[in-house]
């Protein structure tokens, strides 16, 4: 998300204290979001989008990458969990047979560290 922004707002020819000013988003926070120090509210991704002229969805969808990814230990059981979540909304992830065996595999790989984990 963070080299989306900086990108856009390079090809723009805006500084960022423009940016900053444009967007009403203080300035050191436009530098933050560049450098990915901070992330944005959903707010201030819209609305830099607009500034910007970036198209919405992708942008969305690397700020969701960047939030579920700081705020998430995604380990396999999380993975699993999510998985199921969007199951039961009718969203079908991951149906394939390997992908399957790779989920076990980490499954079982998750397991064991765990049974390591308590010998010590």
């Amino acid at each position: 998300m963070k080299e989306i922004l900086k990108n856009a707002r390079l090809e723009k020819e805006l500084s960022t204290r423009k940016l900053a000013e444009l967007a009403k988003i203080d300035q050191a926070l436009i530098s933050k979001f560049e450098n990915g120090y901070r992330i944005p509210t959903k707010k201030q991704v819209q609305t830099l989008a607009q500034i910007l002229e970036i198209e919405l969805k992708p942008l969305l969808v690397a700020w969701y990458k960047v939030k579920l990814d700081h705020n998430f230990d995604l380990n396999p059981f999380a993975i699993q969990a999510i998985t199921e979540i969007l199951q039961e909304k009718g969203i079908e992830v991951g149906n394939s047979s390997k992908e399957k065996e790779i989920t076990s595999i980490l499954d079982e790989l998750e397991i064991l560290k765990q049974k390591l984990t308590n010998l010590r």
